[in-house]
């Protein structure tokens, strides 16, 4: 019977014997103890988180409360150099960025462009320059249209990243935003490809008639979570450490179960992980995932004795 997917990361991560804690950055999020997907990771204490906050007054705020297993960094991460931090009093919506009016009027979020926005002056640097910045084997990303430049300032830090997982724009917010094609090329040329979309964000377009649609029935896609992995077409290229925190990140991230089985296959072929690991691994992922199990065919009547009964 497969069990929940606490307790299978928890046996996941057990079974794989990480060599070192992994390095997960979250960039764009606030801190809370809620933490999506690799708070699992972090809670058995094989990774570490590492955030920016460029506040001062909330970095020493968020500083003093010492969140577990969390290293803080006092900078803004982008293009490097100065900028203007448009803060929108609906905060989600806030960016390095001017947010567009004409797409607000199109997708009937008038509203928008009727909140107070802050511009802020600040000074942004590339994630490879912050001091003390380790190379990460994760990173999470939603800094609202500014993800193609961390990419950019990140190709040292991200040299050795299993997955990255940016929200990806599908209808331009901001003015001067970068497209998802742009970000989908950058990503693909530091050697990540798409492997599939965590959630998709639509909403519902104006018209005389809009109230009488349902709220969540709206066409016009606009954002999502994408997972981007390393390239595994070459998986000789990969170290066991890389597989292992692959492995690890499917299974918590992503929720890939298929993509978990690959790399522990790779890892037992290696003679990396006991051998035991994949099988017992089937035995707990969700059973929706996987195929019934193909009743055995009933034995055929022996010939001898059908023979000598007749």
């Amino acid at each position: 019977m497969a069990v929940n997917s606490k307790k299978r990361a928890e046996w996941l991560i057990a079974q794989l014997n990480l060599e070192r804690e992994m390095n997960l950055a979250d960039i764009g999020a606030r801190l809370t103890k809620e933490k999506p997907g690799y708070g699992l990771v972090m809670a058995v204490g094989a990774a570490r988180l590492h955030a920016f906050e460029p506040e001062p007054e909330a970095f020493a705020e968020i500083e003093a409360s010492k969140p577990e297993r969390t290293t803080l960094y006092n900078a803004a991460v982008g293009k490097p150099g100065k900028a203007t931090f448009y803060a929108h009093q609906i905060g989600s919506l806030s960016s390095v960025f001017k947010f567009s009016e004409a797409c607000a009027r199109y997708l009937n979020k008038g509203f928008w462009t009727k909140r107070e926005v802050t511009e802020i002056p600040m000074t942004l640097v590339a994630l490879d320059e912050v001091k003390g910045f380790p190379r990460l084997d994760f990173l999470k990303m939603d800094v609202q249209g500014a993800e193609l430049d961390v990419m950019k300032g990140g190709e040292h830090t991200l040299s050795e990243a299993v997955m990255v997982v940016p929200e990806v724009r599908f209808y331009q917010m901001y003015e001067g935003e970068p497209t998802w094609a742009e970000l989908d090329t950058e990503l693909r040329r530091q050697g990540f490809v798409l492997h599939k979309f965590l959630h998709q964000k639509s909403v519902l377009l104006g018209s005389r008639r809009w109230k009488q649609f349902k709220p969540k029935s709206g066409s016009q896609l606009l954002d999502g979570d994408a997972v981007y992995i390393r390239n595994m077409e070459e998986p000789e290229n990969m170290s066991d450490f890389q597989l292992k925190a692959l492995a690890v990140m499917a299974e918590t991230v992503a929720e890939s179960h298929d993509l978990c089985a690959f790399c522990l296959t790779l890892l037992q072929d290696r003679g990396a992980i006991a051998s035991h690991v994949l099988g017992h691994y089937m035995g707990r992922v969700p059973a929706e995932v996987l195929r019934a199990a193909e009743p055995k065919p009933e034995s055929a009547p022996d010939a001898a004795a059908t023979e000598t009964e007749a």
